[in-house]
């Protein structure tokens, strides 16, 4: 099973009010133009605003539980008909279109570890994307680098109140591989009603660190010319103690 139909359930309860980088997406909407394709699209956090805006959202992931999220998102705001939701890997993707803008948000792209697969899913991102067009790639830096620095602690990344009256908490314990420059997070998602026995579920995900001067190389490998490259959502120069890592990309 893939790791995000596990995680899917407790995954709108954490996310949810999390909008900071919605104008970072809808401003570059705006200036491409077009339709617009998401990868790793999830819930469809990102999906739905963009939709409301009046554009037309391809989005793929290969969680079916995430995608269904997405789709009663979308069914409930009426806007099944502006999104195009797909079940496919970002490394063997194949649609009959391309794009004027393409993103991949909240550091997805760092579940793809292996060098190989990395090269592969820039290249097919390339291949869907018209010349000239944009590619946003959102990389976190600061957070998994201080989870790095935890490795073996269990860290409590929040706790929520579900409409059922249900509590919901996230916890995650590091494990880092400083050779393979890879992360391992362990998460236990603990619910429970007041007073009631707790029900833990625990997934493992896998990180890749990436360094920025890796990331740029990648990208141009695959061949797209690196336009900026961002430190947060309000597109402030990047440094190195820099929550985000953010790369706008042309292709070429």
């Amino acid at each position: 099973m893939n790791n995000y139909d596990l995680i899917a359930p407790f995954y709108d309860a954490e996310h949810a009010q999390f909008s900071e980088d919605f104008d970072m997406y809808r401003n570059f909407a705006e200036l491409c133009g077009g339709k617009i394709l998401e990868l790793a699209c999830g819930s469809g956090r990102v999906l739905l605003p963009l939709a409301e805006d009046g554009y037309e959202v391809t989005g793929v992931d290969t969680s079916a539980q995430m995608l269904d999220l997405a789709r009663q998102a979308l069914d409930h705001a009426g806007l099944s008909n502006r999104c195009t939701l797909v079940q496919q890997d970002v490394c063997t993707l194949h649609l009959e279109q391309k794009y004027r803008l393409a993103f991949i948000a909240l550091g997805s792209f760092a579940h793809i570890t292996s060098r190989v697969q990395q090269k592969q899913a820039l290249a097919t991102i390339r291949a869907h994307l018209s010349m000239g067009g944009t590619f946003i790639l959102d990389i976190s830096n600061g957070d998994l680098r201080y989870m790095e620095g935890m490795s073996g602690q269990m860290l409590h990344q929040g706790t929520w109140q579900a409409d059922d009256q249900t509590w919901l908490s996230h916890f995650v314990s590091p494990a880092a591989s400083h050779d393979r420059h890879l992360l391992e997070l362990t998460h236990f998602y603990d619910q429970h009603h007041q007073g009631g026995p707790v029900q833990r579920t625990v997934v493992t995900t896998h990180h890749y660190l990436f360094e920025r001067g890796e990331i740029e190389l990648l990208l141009e490998q695959a061949g797209f010319q690196v336009k900026d490259i961002y430190g947060d959502y309000d597109l402030a120069p990047y440094q190195l103690e820099s929550p985000r890592l953010i790369c706008i990309a042309e292709a070429r």
